[in-house]
Parts: structure tokens; C-alpha cells; sequence
């Protein structure tokens, strides 16, 4: 495992919420939108509470807004423009608790952020116009100048002039359209106060429909035209969602209305504007994307933001998890309410494991922070998966803690407490206090304040003559500890309800429930025989990880009988760890089984793992019996994948069928890459002839079209790793991945081919290294978002110094702060991988202790700035 780098990159500090010298009340938007012109006009006018005592001064924030005219009331105002700053001059003393309305008129210049116009060129003729907003986190004073900090709240309008043919979607209920002479005018008013950045306008050219959900709410979805079924099949269970949050929540859907629009090359999944939600166009899809794809966890977590992040806003972002934790474990809400009990828990549980492996992958290898954290850089940098996936677990586990009623109960009072404002993670504690009478103030300081997760080793041991079963079990984390601190970040031992279940021969389930907190417990349990099976955390409640030796008998056991489908999942995993005395032919029999006959497809999946890290002719003979009668889609998957690791003639041949076809986009995509890995190291002497048939296979499955190009990025992986492509012998496979990173193609497949030319750059000879990196370096300058994304982790795993002044140019241009963060990351990683010569280290030391005077500097201007400002405000 490599070692954790820190969080906070150079340049981070510790931000807090700024000051609120006015409480906005109203904001009214009236704007002039032209697509095809790339042009937005119009005023905006706030009406706020006075807070501070003699207010002399208004601060809006702006970004290279044209700032024309202000006033105050109907006066004309003084002001000027300062960095991102639009200063007002108020024109009498405005007392606290008085009312003050002011507007500004004022066009856009050249929008970086906030707002995004899409249209067609000579590349992709195809494409729609568009303008889209995307606010989230501090972005909207890209569009409009406002108090842009979620610390402000405001009821909002939208009035909008748009071409004709077009339409424009913002927040709230559609007040009146209006035919005029040049365009069509459009009202929305929103009237729940949201905080700015969720303030929304999308225009473009969209068929339109409605479904109707509780109470009569209209649910509208807007797709562009031709994708209705696509647009459908996406969406078709939002109204049922709304239902369900409803009645979990106890708390109806707080808005006028609800809305979904699909857009084009969207920087997100999706952004939850406060009752008109943006989707990317990638979530669309076909009938054979359906078999084994649904985009109900992106629609379900948007939604639940509606509640989660909308109706309630964190006060400031380091209390993001309040928005993002509760939408991600909502979205596990919703399988169990899809499913019902009889499958929805399987699912459920399997959804929370997996979100589980996606943050454990980032603990272990990137770095370790608290859920709440104030140091950063831009706030984009705190929307990882310690906030989104973490932040879904914790209140899983909190959930369990509590009990469902308890729990739900808790929530309900969170929601109509907070109605309409701003929150911290202090309130959410407190409504749990008041609501159940339990104070978890320790269970938040452990799992959200500090950081990490408890590190279990548990044995377990039979006493016949006591009947009791002796348990000794060990937090692993903090090396006996109460706590460790390294970089910063503390991480605690746990104090925890566990759930320890025993099973006996006659069927008979022995619960108990234990509190730790020590590094070591050692625990004596009654069982009038001994257990067939024993679980630690049945329900898969605790993020933990998880070493628990048991015998193979009662793994076996378990694998095959236990009705919970992550017990017959640790059982597999855990036989796995013990390979080396388990890989008979019993053990091999007995997962094949698992393969065919286990009614999970996620338990198939990890059979397969097991199987194929057994790496015997059994095992692999077991896999291909499997995948021949196997009818779930997600299951073969898994099988595809662990055929690909045993090389052999015997394997390819199982795996050529399913690349040259399967109903599953997915499965046909995998099986490409599995069937050219198994042929990459030939089990006969005419490799040249193998490694060319190879080939030639793989540039006719880039033909293919699908669903986010999955088969073509399988494919471009493949061709990359052919032996041979990193010194000039295959030509014509560096060429096809070059050729597949130029514009016309889709993001999708081109991101793909940038990939696998990064993957090449590690071990390629001169000449290609030369010509792939000037393909990179090109594609540096393409003004093309979702290209950057693949750009620049493939320039990191180059592990090539080459790529340092690439990754510069990237950031001197950048405007994301996501790209921005991954950039210095990767420049940092290649400075300090050991490749590179003693210059370079030296440079980065230099370059180092530059930011770091820069930001005394800046620091120090902005202190002097204020202090001279606030003199001249006096």
C-alpha cells in the first residue's frame, strides 16, 4: 500500500463563513439568454434586512461581470469593481432591522465558470445549442452578482427572454410564458428561501412531459428532442421517489414543483437546483443499457437533495456531508424501498459495500482526512468520497445505532426544526438528543470529527466443558493507542454497539450485542453447542476492515447457508485470504456452485474473485462452466473478469464468444479486454501470429458502438497493452490509439484512448514516447472539460518527467478547481516518485518555498486592503 499523502495540498489554509452584514430576503433575476450568441443581459435585484449597525458599504461577489449601473431603491448608486468584488455605496444610514433593496444591471464578459453555452462546430455538427448554469460551490457570481455563500438564504424569481423554439427551466413554479416580437419570456418564482448557488436557468431546445406525484406535485422532465424513450427508461421512477422520501422522511416535497433536464456536456452527474435538478445527457440510455444500468442512484441522490442540501443547507462547506452524506445514503434508501425487504436488503447492503470499497481505495492511497474539514483551497476540494461515500455510511451506522424508528424520528425533527435554513453538524446531534433522548456526541466525534475507521482483528474459540465461546477483539488502527496523529489527522479508537451472532446445528441463532472502545476486548458469549457459524457485525453496518480466521468447515458453512447475502460474501473473501490451505477441490466445487446457483449476483461476483486467485485448471474449468449457463448479466461480468486472469487457450476460448457479442454492453466490453489479456502471454510458439490476430480482433470491436463508448474504452485499454505497442513493433495499434483522441470522436472513447497512451508512456522507447507525449501535450490546450479529466491522471501515471511542464500549462489555464487539485497532486506525485533527477526535486523545494511566500504576501495585501477599506467605509 503506498503511503498516504496529506490532504491539504500547498496553498490550503482554514476558511470559515464570512461575515453577514444584511440577511437577504428576495432575489429577482431578469435576463436576456441568445445561445447561439453566447450572450446573457439582464438586472438583478436584491432585497435584504439590514444586520450590521452603520452600513456604509454593500460587498457582492462577482467574477469579470460587466457591471453597468446600480441603484438603490430607484436612486443611482456609487460603486466600483475590485478583484471579485462589487462594492456599493450606500446612500443614507440604513438602521438594523431596516429594509433595503438594491439592483444591477450588467452583462456577461467571458464566463470561465457558473455559466456554460454548448453548440454545435465543425467537429461535432450534431450538437444542440445550450446554456446551462452550474452554481455549485461558489460559482454563481460567474452570471450574477449576489452574496454567494451558502450562509444566505433568499426566495428567488427568474424572468427570461429567450429565442423562439427555445425554453428555459429555472427554480420554482412556471409564473406565466409569454410570446413576444423577438422570443419568448418565461417566469419562474421559487418561494422557499435556497442559497445561490442552487439558483438555476437551463435553455435550449427540449421535448417535454410530466408525470404527477403525491399530493398533485407535477414532476417535469425535459430531454433533448429525439431521446423521450431514453428519457423515460431514465427517469421513470422519480414520482415513486418522491413518495418514498415522504415517508421516510415525514416530510412532504417542499417545493412547487420538480424537474429534470438533461444537458450536454455536463461537469457534473448531476446538480440538485433547488426543484429543477440539471443531468447530464450521459445518464440517457438504451433497452440494452437497461439490462444491467439504471440511473436511479444518480436521480434518487438529486432528489434527496431536495431535503438534504436544499430545504437544509450546511452553513458552511465543512459541513458539506450534511448535503451530500444524507443524498448518498438515501440512495441506498431507495434500492431498499425498490426491492422491498424479500430483496431490497441484499442490494442495499451490497450498494453500501461497494460505496465502502470506493472510499476505503481513496483512505488507503490517497489520504486520510475528518468528514468535517475546514482547510482547502477551493471548497470543490472537500466533494470526495470522505464526504459523499463516507458521509452515507456513517448514517447508515448511525441508523443502526438508533434503531429505524428512533432514527427516522430524528431526521423528521432535523428537517422541520432547520425548515428553510442553514445547518451544522451540531444540529443534527441535537435534534437526535431531543427526538430519542440518546446523546451520540461521541459516536460523531469518533466517525466525523476525527478520522479513519476501526481496524478490527478478531479470533474466535469453543469451550465445550463451559459451553461458552471465548471472543478476543482488536482495534488494530491506533497501535493500542487511545489515538494516533500523523499529518494532522487524528484517528481514535471507536466505541461501539456490535452485533455478534451465533448459529447452531439445529438452525438456532444466538444474538448478543457488545460495546468496545479498548484496543483489546476479550469477551466470554453462552452457546449451548457449538456454532456452525459465526458473524461479527451481521448487518454490515460498522466501515470497518475485517480480519477473522474461522475454520474452513464453518466458512464453508457459511458460504453456502447463510442467509445474508454479505455473510456468503465474507465467508468467500475470507476462504480467499487463506488460499494457500483451502485451493482444493472441495473448496473449487463448492464456489462453482456459488456461481451458478446463489440467487445474489454480487455473491457470484466474488466467488469469481476467489476463483480466479486460485489459478488452477479446476478453477478456471469451474469458470467456464459457469459462464456458459449464467443468466445475470452484473454476474457474468464478474466471471468475464476473473476468466481474464489465467492466460490460457482453454480461458480465451470461453471468453471469444462473449466478445464477439452478449446482450449486455457491459459484458461484451469486458469480455474484449479479458479475451486480448488471456492472449497476451501465448501458450504456444507462434506469438507474433497470436499477438496479430489479437489485433486485428480488437480494431473490428472498435466498430462498436454503445452505451458511453464502454466496448471501444475496452478495446483502446487492450490495444495499448499489446506487446510490442511501447517500442514502434505494432505501429498500426499506436497509431489507432492516437487516431482515437481527436476531435470528432466522442469524450468518452477519446478520455479512453488518453488513458491507455498514458499507460504506454511508462515503459515506451524514445521515438513513441516523443510522439505520444506531443499527442498529450496538444490535447493540453483543447478546451474540452471531461478530456482534462482523463488527461490528467494519465500524465500522472506516466511516471514520466516529461509530463511536469504539461501538467504546468493544464494548471496555468484551469478554471475547475477539481482539475486544478488533481494537477498539483500529480505534479507532486511525479516530483517525488524517485525517477526523477536531483534538479527537478530541487526546483520543487524552490518552487515550494515560492507559493509559500506568495500566499505571506497575498495575505498580507488582503489584511492592509481590508483595514484601509474599512477606514475609507467609516
Amino acid at each position: 500500500m503506498k503511503e498516504r499523502r496529506p490532504f491539504a495540498v500547498t496553498g490550503a489554509s482554514p476558511h470559515y463563513a464570512p461575515d453577514r452584514p444584511v440577511k437577504l430576503d428576495h432575489i429577482a433575476l431578469d435576463l436576456s439568454v441568445d445561445p447561439k450568441k453566447k450572450k446573457l443581459e439582464g438586472t438583478i435585484t436584491h432585497r435584504a434586512k439590514v444586520v450590521a449597525s452603520h452600513l456604509k458599504w454593500i460587498k457582492l461577489d462577482q467574477v469579470d461581470l460587466d457591471i453597468l449601473d446600480v441603484k438603490i431603491g430607484m436612486e443611482k448608486a456609487k460603486f466600483f469593481v475590485e478583484g471579485n468584488f462589487l462594492h456599493i455605496e450606500l446612500n443614507r444610514t440604513f438602521e438594523p432591522g431596516s429594509t433595503i433593496e438594491f439592483s444591477v444591471k450588467y452583462q456577461l464578459k467571458n464566463p470561465r465558470r457558473g455559466i456554460y453555452f454548448v453548440g454545435p462546430d465543425s467537429d461535432y455538427p450534431s450538437k444542440l445549442y445550450q446554456a446551462w448554469t452550474q452554481g455549485q460551490d461558489e460559482d454563481s457570481r460567474f452570471w450574477f452578482p449576489t452574496f454567494d455563500y451558502p450562509n444566505q438564504k433568499a426566495t428567488t424569481e427568474v424572468s427570461v427572454r429567450v429565442p423562439k423554439g427555445f425554453t428555459a427551466i429555472s427554480n420554482g413554479a412556471l409564473i406565466s410564458k409569454t410570446d413576444q416580437a423577438d422570443g419568448v419570456q418565461f417566469h419562474y418564482r421559487l418561494g422557499t428561501p435556497h442559497v445561490t448557488y442552487l439558483v438555476s436557468l437551463v435553455v435550449g431546445e427540449f421535448s417535454e412531459w410530466a408525470d404527477t406525484g403525491p399530493h398533485g406535485l407535477k414532476v417535469q422532465y425535459y430531454v433533448p428532442k429525439g431521446r423521450e424513450a431514453d428519457g423515460k427508461r431514465s427517469f421513470e421512477n422519480t414520482a415513486k421517489m418522491v413518495t418514498a422520501f415522504e415517508e421516510k422522511t415525514g416530510v412532504r416535497y417542499p417545493y412547487e414543483k420538480y424537474s429534470q433536464v438533461a444537458v450536454q456536456d455536463f461537469i457534473f452527474g448531476g446538480m440538485e437546483n433547488t426543484s429543477a435538478t440539471t443531468q447530464t445527457d450521459l445518464t440517457l440510455h438504451d433497452e440494452r443499457t437497461h439490462l444491467d444500468y439504471t440511473s436511479d442512484p444518480l436521480v434518487a441522490h438529486e432528489l434527496a437533495h431536495q431535503w438534504f442540501g436544499n430545504l437544509l443547507t450546511c452553513r458552511d462547506w465543512s459541513h458539506g456531508w450534511l448535503n451530500e452524506g444524507f443524498a448518498t445514503f438515501m440512495e441506498r434508501v431507495w434500492v431498499e424501498c425498490k426491492s422491498g425487504p424479500d430483496g431490497g436488503f441484499e442490494e442495499a447492503k451490497y450498494y453500501s459495500y461497494q460505496d465502502w470499497k470506493e472510499y476505503l481505495d481513496d483512505d488507503q492511497h490517497k489520504y486520510r482526512r475528518p468528514i468535517v474539514f475546514n482547510t482547502y483551497i477551493e471548497p470543490i476540494d472537500l466533494f470526495d468520497t470522505h464526504l459523499y461515500q463516507k458521509g452515507g455510511l456513517v448514517l447508515n451506522l448511525i441508523r443502526s445505532i438508533l434503531g429505524e424508528a428512533d432514527f427516522w424520528k430524528s431526521v423528521q425533527l432535523y428537517l422541520v426544526r432547520h425548515h428553510g435554513q442553514t445547518v451544522e453538524t451540531l444540529d443534527l446531534i441535537r435534534a437526535i438528543e431531543e427526538a430519542t433522548g440518546k446523546n451520540l456526541r461521541r459516536v460523531f466525534d469518533e466517525w466525523v470529527f476525527n478520522a479513519g475507521y476501526p481496524e478490527f482483528e478478531v479470533s474466535y474459540q469453543w469451550h465445550e466443558d463451559k459451553k461458552l465461546t471465548e471472543w478476543v477483539i482488536e482495534q488494530k488502527q491506533t497501535g493500542g493507542q487511545p489515538s494516533v496523529t500523523k499529518d494532522g489527522v487524528t484517528t481514535s479508537l471507536f466505541h461501539l454497539p456490535l452485533s455478534i451472532e451465533m448459529t447452531l446445528e439445529n438452525g438456532e441463532r444466538i444474538k448478543n450485542t457488545i460495546d468496545v472502545g479498548d484496543a483489546r476486548e476479550r469477551v466470554f458469549l453462552p452457546s449451548p453447542s457449538r456454532p456452525v457459524m459465526v458473524r461479527f457485525d451481521r448487518d454490515f453496518t460498522i466501515p470497518k476492515t475485517l480480519k477473522f480466521p474461522r475454520p474452513k468447515e464453518m466458512l464453508l458453512y457459511q458460504l453456502t447457508k447463510d442467509s445474508d447475502c454479505m455473510g456468503r460474501i465474507e465467508a468467500a473473501q475470507e476462504l480467499g485470504r487463506e488460499i494457500g490451505k483451502t485451493a482444493d477441490s472441495e473448496l473449487i466445487n463448492v464456489l462453482e456452485k456459488v456461481l451458478t446457483a446463489d440467487a445474489f449476483w454480487g455473491v457470484q461476483v466474488e466467488a469469481a474473485r476467489v476463483l480466479s486467485s486460485i489459478r488452477t485448471d479446476q478453477a478456471r474449468d469451474a469458470l467456464v462452466r459457469a459462464l456458459k449457463i449464467s443468466n445475470n448479466p452484473k454476474g457474468r461480468r464478474g466471471i468475464v473478469s476473473a476468466l481474464g486472469a489465467f492466460k490460457d487457450e482453454p480461458s480465451a476460448a470461453a471468453l471469444k464468444t462473449f466478445a464477439e457479442g452478449d446482450p449486455s454492453y457491459f459484458v461484451e466490453a469486458d469480455a474484449t479486454y479479458a479475451w486480448a489479456s488471456s492472449k497476451m502471454k501465448p501458450w504456444d510458439n507462434h506469438r507474433l501470429t497470436d499477438i496479430k490476430s489479437v489485433e486485428d480482433f480488437l480494431h473490428q470491436q472498435l466498430e462498436k458502438n454503445s452505451y458511453r463508448q464502454v466496448i471501444r474504452a475496452a478495446t483502446l485499454r487492450a490495444l495499448s497493452e499489446l506487446p510490442g505497442v511501447e517500442s514502434g513493433d505494432r505501429p498500426k495499434a499506436l497509431e489507432t490509439l492516437i487516431e482515437w483522441t481527436k476531435r470528432g470522436h466522442d469524450t468518452d472513447a477519446r478520455g479512453a484512448a488518453v488513458r491507455a497512451l498514458g499507460s504506454i508512456l511508462k515503459s515506451a522507447k524514445p521515438n513513441e514516447k516523443v510522439k505520444i507525449l506531443d499527442v498529450l501535450s496538444y490535447l493540453a490546450e483543447e478546451d474540452n472539460f471531461r478530456l482534462r479529466f482523463q488527461l490528467v491522471p494519465a500524465l500522472e501515471d506516466s511516471e514520466c518527467e516529461e509530463a511536469i511542464p504539461i501538467l504546468s500549462r493544464i494548471a496555468q489555464k484551469e478554471n475547475d478547481g477539481r482539475i486544478t487539485r488533481a494537477v498539483q497532486r500529480a505534479i507532486n506525485h511525479l516530483m517525488t516518485s524517485g525517477t526523477l533527477p536531483e534538479s527537478v526535486l530541487n526546483l520543487k523545494t524552490a518552487l515550494e518555498k515560492l507559493e509559500e511566500e506568495h500566499r505571506k504576501l497575498r495575505s498580507l495585501f488582503e489584511e492592509k486592503m481590508g483595514k484601509g477599506f474599512n477606514q475609507l467605509s467609516e
